[in-house]
């Protein structure tokens, strides 16, 4: 009987411990927040989320409604902050109203993960930006990630910087939407696989409004600096200045002995979209290792000087591929190569020169160039390579038209097996002739 007794307390105590040690789901109106969108729920949140810490893998909650926020939310380590927005698109659901951090654009904004935490199921509006004006108000980030972290359901109406994923390894974001008017999502000193999924930049905020033409000349849709394995899926931006930045960065010490070494990125980019762009892909420096874009459908449209789909400044060290990806309503030339390496693979290249019609698709200075078993839906002037550096080959491509290189790089070009046959003008004593 003793013995009987005993294994009943150890049950109790048991089972006791194991309800103790469950997951909390807190409600930031038991704690004070008021969804008219006029009475700071800043602390109510924030006691909410600190409350959540008591059992690690809490989550808070906050109900369909409209709520001020003037100051940082931080979500604590291991915990997550949920609201009922679903999307895609438009404010709905659970709404955050952000004041604070106005006219800055550095230090915390409105709100701060930490390692681990989690944020879903929210629309962020600054009702402090006006698209009737010419220029939109600085503001911080308004998400702030860190290691680990999980951002989901999100809408960014008109944020002036969206998300800040610097430093935060191994993040998974998806299902985002809406318009950030600077920077949507900046990727920097990851050294885990940082994910991006199934994002939408759209001028929800400044179609036709005053804002959309400083957005166009100023915006980056993403921009990445060190990150180590990047994917990104299903992505696009509408209406910015550059769809796809890559940069490289400076070394970071977020923390007394901790430091986040420079670098450049290296990933993979699958279904990545990037329209009405004065640049789609920027790419300033990367990965050596290299950066593969699949399956990418890149249309600058209307703007003509310095407007291309791909730019490979001078200073670029990595190598860039674009494997069955479309390109079209380009305004002069598509592809702008300076020095690094541009593969282009199985890629259906509509046009080019539509504003500016003695525009040739590709203009090369310096670096590697590799074109081949691509379809070229126009004749005319494919390419003029140039450069002391350059190296360029054309194989297996199809048009429907003559295509013509202006060959100033001597043997270093090798042109052959085109159909039809691409004619190249030797400007140089030694450039070789194509063997089609």
């Amino acid at each position: 009987m003793r013995l009987l007794s005993l294994l009943a307390i150890i049950c109790i105590v048991s089972l006791a411990l194991s309800m103790n040690s469950e997951a909390l789901t807190l409600n930031v109106c038991d704690y004070g927040a008021i969804a008219d969108g006029k009475t700071d729920a800043t602390s109510a949140f924030q006691k909410a989320l600190d409350a959540a810490t008591s059992q690690p893998g809490s989550s808070v909650y906050a109900p369909a409604g409209t709520y001020l926020i003037a100051g940082t939310i931080r979500i604590p380590a291991s915990t997550t902050l949920k609201g009922d927005y679903s999307g895609p698109g438009r404010q709905k659901g659970t709404i955050i109203l952000s004041t604070f951090g106005k006219g800055k654009s550095d230090g915390p904004g409105c709100i701060v993960m930490s390692g681990g935490s989690g944020l879903c199921g929210i629309a962020v509006i600054y009702p402090g930006q006006k698209a009737e004006s010419r220029e939109p108000i600085p503001y911080p980030y308004a998400i702030t990630g860190a290691g680990d972290v999980r951002i989901q359901d999100i809408y960014l109406h008109n944020a002036y910087q969206g998300i800040n994923l610097d430093g935060a390894h191994a993040n998974s974001v998806r299902n985002v939407w809406g318009e950030p008017l600077k920077v949507g999502i900046n990727v920097d000193h990851c050294y885990d696989i940082s994910r991006i999924e199934n994002v939408h930049f759209w001028p929800y905020f400044t179609l036709d409004k005053p804002m959309r033409e400083w957005v166009q000349q100023n915006g980056v849709a993403f921009q990445f600096g060190r990150s180590d394995w990047q994917y990104c899926l299903n992505t696009f931006s509408f209406g910015y200045h550059t769809g796809y930045r890559f940069f490289r960065t400076g070394e970071s010490k977020p923390s007394a002995g901790v430091v986040y070494p420079a670098g450049t990125t290296n990933g993979n980019f699958v279904g990545i979209g990037a329209d009405k762009c004065v640049i789609g892909v920027d790419v300033e420096d990367c990965f050596n290792i290299g950066v593969s874009i699949t399956n990418a459908e890149i249309a600058p449209f209307g703007k003509v000087e310095g407007s291309r789909a791909v730019l490979l400044r001078k200073g670029n060290t990595g190598n860039l591929t674009f494997l069955n990806c479309n390109f079209w309503a380009v305004p002069s030339s598509l592809f702008e190569i300076h020095s690094g390496s541009l593969n282009i693979s199985a890629c259906n290249i509509h046009e080019w020169a539509v504003v500016k019609k003695d525009s040739s698709c590709i203009i090369q200075t310096g670096g590697r160039l590799n074109v081949n078993g691509c379809t070229f839906n126009q004749g005319g002037k494919l390419a003029v390579l140039d450069g002391a550096d350059a190296r360029a080959l054309f194989s297996g491509n199809m048009g429907v038209g003559p295509l013509k290189v202006i060959n100033r790089i001597g043997n270093r070009a090798v042109v052959g097996k085109n159909n039809p046959r691409i004619e190249v003008s030797a400007e140089s004593p030694s450039a070789k002739v194509s063997k089609d």
